[in-house]
This record gives C-alpha cells, sequence and structure tokens, in this order.
C-alpha cells in the first residue's frame, strides 16, 4: 500500500504540473489583450501601458514568465490581480473560497443523502409505478440545462411566489446588529435556490449509480441468508446489502468532490453567488491571468487529490481492491 501511494502522489504531481503548463501557455496564446479592458473608458497612455506590462511580467518572453510564476506560487504568492489592482490574488481567493465551500457542501449534502436513499428505493421496488416515476423526473433534472433551471426557480419562488431571495449570498438591508442566528437563517435562505438548482442536475447519477448496485447485491446469496434468517427488511437493506453496494458511490462521491472548491460558474453568475466560480468567470472575461492561474490549478488540485483520496477509501473499504 505504502508503494501505491507513493507511485499515486508521484504521478499525481506529474500531472499538476503538465495541467500548470498547459493552462499557463494556453492562456498566453488566446486572443486578447488583459490591458484593454483596464483602458476601456479611454486608452492608456502609452508610458502608462509600458509600466503595468513591467508590473504584471507582460513584456516578457513566456518562458520568462512561466519561470517567474513558478517561483511565485511555490511560495504561495499568486501576485497582483490585473481586473481588482491592487489587490492581491490570494487574497482574492480566499475572500471567495468560503462561499464556494458552503454552496458545495450544502449540494453534495443533498445529492448523496437525497440521491442514495431514493436510489434505494427505487431498487426495492424495481419494475414498480414508483421506480418508473423516480426514474422519469431523475431524467429530466439531469437533461434540464443548469442555466435555464435557474432562472425557472428564480422566477417562481423569487419572482413569482416572492419565498425566497433571487441573489447574492446576504440581504445587503440586514442589520448589522443582527445577530449569528439571523445571519445564519438569511443565508440559509439565500443558499435554497442555488443548492437546490445543483442538485436537481446532479442528483440522477447518484439514484441510477446506487439503484444499480443495489439491484446486483440484492440477488446475492448472503442477502437471501439474511431474509432466511428472519432478519428484518430494513437491516437487510441497510446493514447487509446497502454496505456492500456502496462502493459505486464512493467513485461517484471523489468525482463530486471538487464542486466544493469549483462550485458552478453559471449557478453563482445566476444567483450572484460570491463564490470561485463567478470569480473564475470574471478573470476570463477580463483576461486576468493571475486569478485564472490561482483558481485553475486550485481546482486541477482538488480533482487530483479527490481521486486519491477515493482509490484510497476503496482500497480500504474493499481489501479485494488492495494493490500487491
Amino acid at each position: 500500500m505504502t508503494g501505491w501511494l507513493a507511485r499515486r502522489l508521484a504521478q499525481a504531481g506529474v500531472t499538476f504540473a503538465l495541467v500548470t503548463l498547459f493552462l499557463f501557455v494556453l492562456m498566453r496564446l488566446t486572443p486578447g489583450d488583459p490591458l484593454q479592458r483596464l483602458g476601456s473608458d479611454r486608452p492608456i497612455p502609452a508610458l502608462e501601458e509600458a509600466r503595468l506590462r513591467a508590473l504584471f511580467g507582460l513584456d516578457q518572453p513566456i518562458a520568462t514568465q512561466f519561470g517567474r510564476f513558478l517561483e511565485s506560487a511555490a511560495q504561495g504568492d499568486f501576485g497582483v490581480s490585473i481586473e481588482h489592482y491592487p489587490a492581491r490574488v490570494g487574497t482574492l481567493v480566499a475572500s471567495r473560497l468560503g462561499p464556494s465551500l458552503l454552496l458545495g457542501g450544502a449540494v453534495l449534502a443533498v445529492n448523496f443523502t437525497l440521491g442514495v436513499w431514493l436510489g434505494v428505493l427505487q431498487a426495492r421496488r424495481r419494475g414498480s409505478r414508483l421506480d418508473r416515476w423516480l426514474g422519469r423526473l431523475a431524467l429530466a433534472g439531469y437533461a434540464a440545462p443548469t442555466f435555464w433551471l435557474a432562472i425557472v426557480l428564480v422566477s417562481l419562488f423569487a419572482i413569482e411566489w416572492r419565498l425566497l431571495p433571487a441573489a447574492q449570498m446576504t440581504d445587503p438591508l440586514l442589520s448589522p446588529d443582527a445577530g449569528p442566528v439571523a445571519v445564519a437563517l438569511d443565508v440559509l435562505r439565500h443558499l435554497i435556490l442555488p443548492t437546490a438548482t445543483l442538485s436537481i442536475v446532479t442528483i440522477a447519477a447518484t439514484m441510477r449509480y446506487q439503484r444499480t448496485a443495489m439491484l446486483e447485491v440484492l440477488r446475492l446469496d448472503f442477502v437471501r441468508a439474511a431474509r432466511a434468517r428472519g432478519l428484518g427488511e430494513q437491516r437487510v437493506i441497510w446493514r447487509h446489502a446497502w454496505r456492500n453496494a456502496l462502493l459505486p458511490i464512493v467513485t461517484l462521491f471523489g468525482l463530486w468532490l471538487p464542486v466544493l472548491v469549483s462550485g458552478s460558474v453559471f449557478v453563482e453568475q445566476i444567483f450572484n453567488w460570491p463564490g470561485l466560480g463567478s470569480l473564475a468567470f470574471g478573470a476570463v472575461i477580463a483576461r486576468d491571468y493571475p486569478v485564472l492561474m490561482a483558481t485553475t490549478m486550485l481546482v486541477s488540485g482538488a480533482i487530483i487529490t479527490a481521486g486519491i483520496a477515493t482509490d484510497l477509501a476503496i482500497h480500504l473499504l474493499d481489501p479485494r481492491t488492495k494493490p500487491a
């Protein structure tokens, strides 16, 4: 196991380095000048433009820029944002990480709690009308475009029925003297619609994975033996069958784990949620190279880490999969 983990970490390091190089070069080769947006109202004087290019290192060859970037990134410094100058990139990312973790954590909790339960329910009622209707609803949610579903939910719950706020993370009119309970409830109300949007379009995969895994386990002999011993159906399902149908869900959870960091660009834009997704979207529009590199490297690192953690969890849960 130790040798396997060392090899996986070495592979992860190489993959992360190649992804970083690819992203850096690709951003520099895409059309557009990051300084054009700074001078959108009026042209930037030549001397000022030269100063800004030297400040952001845009006057150097790509190889030199990449070397300086690696040197600074190794020390945890991603430089200064072009769009939000003179704000530091690390400060911007840190301020957006909390909202993204909150949104991603809520989506994962709803997705895997409700999705696993519905998948088990479908497996228990295989071929029934409930199974067919749940499958159709899950497929409809999976096929719905995220931005369209977000607009529909806002139109219904925020505009038509006025039950929930339409955007942002907190109410700007909330009293500064409001207590922590009032602030938490306000954030929760703003969290419901973006969480519902992402959960509806992602829960179908969890349901299908869990249903398929449960159907395979329910046919096995040890399940029949448990029922023959007179064990209750709930105990047979959750303590015997479900525990052996957990591996596909662990794999799926690992695939969705980076959502904790990245959130969703479209959902954060529509709901004006102050997370990393909206920050990255603004950086793409503005050609803000330092912010783009920081956010993409963070998401890439989360994806690679989630993959290793998922494989490790599977090896620990199922000794048969442990490498030699």
